[in-house]
Parts: C-alpha cells; structure tokens; sequence
C-alpha cells in the first residue's frame, strides 16, 4: 500500500497540487508548529526515505520564527544542497499575518514568485480581502465576510479581469476541530472542498482517516475508516526533547491485527528535528 492511505491523504489535503487552494486557505493554511515548551527560534528538518528498493537523497527545510513564535521563513533545499523554495512572512504588530512571498523552482522553466497580501478590519482583526500576485501581477482577490460569531463564514474569488470566479462557503465542525471550505463556481455548481484544523495548534484529521493518538496528542496511527484486519496503515514513533516537543519521528507502514493490533512493521519515512529555543 503505499497506496489506499496516502492517495487519500493526498486527495484530502493537498488537492491545491492540482487546483487553485481556496482563497481563505491563505488565512487558515498558515505553517504553524505544535510546541508544548518555549518558543521556537528555529527547525532544521531532514526527510529521509527508508525503503531498501528506492534511493531518494534526503532533502532539508530550516524553518525560523520571530519573538511571538510566528514563522518568519521556511527554506527548502533539494536534493543536492541548492535551495529549491524560499518563504517568507510579515505580520502586524498585533501578530497578524499580512504578506507572504513565496520563491520556488520549477523544472525547464525557472524561478517563480508568488505574493499573498490579507487586509484586515480594523475592528474585528479579522481578514477583509485577500489577493493573489503571481510574476507580479494580479491572480485573483477575494473578498470577505464575517458572521455573527466573528468567524468567516465566506468569501468571493475574482479573478484578474474582474470577473466573480468562486464563491467560497465555510462549515465548522467544532468536535472534530474542522473548519470545511465547500467551494462553487458563479453558477452554485460544486467545484471542491477542503479541510483546516479551526485550532492550529491542534491535530485534525478529515472523517476518511481515523486516528489513534498517544497521550500527549501526538498520532500513533492512521487508518482509513473502513480499514479491517490485515488492511495496512501508518503507524508513527517519535523520540523527544527535554521540552517534550519531537525531534525524530518514524513513519512505519504496518498490517493491522485484531483491535489494531500491529504487524509486520516497515519503516518507510524518517524526519529528524534541529530545534533551537528562545
């Protein structure tokens, strides 16, 4: 299986590979870090493959954060040391996030640039309008509006002519710590939906995986809802710091047994965690 789970998880999360990520998927869609100690000042992370039957070098990402624990950067370095991605983040002093330019390389084409700009209401610091720059120029922008509870209920996507493109339409799903984005084109026909945790600093998980957790929150396994015995899934162990935040987790595709029980462990996936405090 490196198949039922991940295409899942694939189909699930990072749709915006294939489509456009919604327009409020800037604003909730931030890169955030769970940290149970103090604030972190930077991440170097290093992905490696474990799978004897293929050789993929592995790659780092350096991530580092200002005073109030906002990412500020986050480096990707490809597989031969070169930077392959460059993002960057400017918040207000109230710590809302207000730009970020992202810098990244595409294969026979070259460097490319992307510019996220969000306005916010000065009353509620909640997001008024969000736009798009790609090469410099307009993508699209959406505007935004507020509930009654303070929270966005939707927004609509033009694009750079001008023209209505999107209506976006939020669903929260407090228990399960979901914020679902249902979007439309301009004529109400359904064109996709996506998923973001509604506490950050919280796991979510979409209703096709299920997760079991380890005490402190952190996933020990996932399995998709319909798994039964024998199916495989993805088992995870981690070693820690003296913060208790992890700085190497292990990813193992497993076999399930009665009352997911776990078998025949393999390990697929290693990240390891340079991690400076404050």
């Amino acid at each position: 299986m490196v198949g039922r789970i991940t295409s899942t998880l694939i189909l699930l999360f990072y749709v915006s590979i294939l489509w456009a990520q919604p327009m409020v998927g800037y604003y909730f869609g931030r890169d955030r870090e769970v940290n149970r100690g103090r604030k972190f000042k930077s991440i170097e992370e290093t992905y490696e493959v474990k799978l004897k039957e293929v050789n993929v070098p592995a790659i780092k990402i350096v991530k580092t954060f200002d005073v109030k624990g906002n990412i500020t950067s986050k480096i990707s370095y490809g597989a031969e040391g070169g930077v392959s991605s460059d993002m960057k983040w400017i918040y207000n002093p109230n710590g809302d996030f207000l730009e970020r330019k992202h810098r990244y390389f595409v294969n026979m084409v070259g460097w490319r640039e992307e510019l996220v700009r969000i306005e916010y209401n000065p009353d509620t610091r909640m997001p008024e309008k969000i736009t798009v720059e790609r090469e410099g120029k307009m993508l699209q922008r959406a505007t935004v509006t507020i509930d009654t509870l303070g929270r966005i209920e939707m927004s609509q996507v033009y694009n750079a002519s001008g023209a209505l493109a999107f209506i976006e339409k939020l669903i929260y799903l407090q228990p399960a710590n979901i914020i679902r984005v249902l979007v439309y084109r301009p004529n109400n026909q359904f064109y996709g939906t996506w998923s973001y945790p509604i506490d950050p600093g919280k796991e979510f998980a979409v209703s096709a995986v299920s997760q079991e957790k380890y005490d402190n929150g952190d996933i020990r396994l996932e399995t998709l809802t319909d798994a039964s015995k024998g199916d495989q899934a993805y088992y995870y162990e981690y070693k820690y710091d003296s913060q208790g935040n992890w700085v190497e987790k292990d990813t193992y595709q497993v076999n399930l047994g009665k009352s997911n029980k776990i078998k025949k462990k393999k390990l697929e996936h290693r990240i390891t965690r340079k991690i400076t405090y404050q």
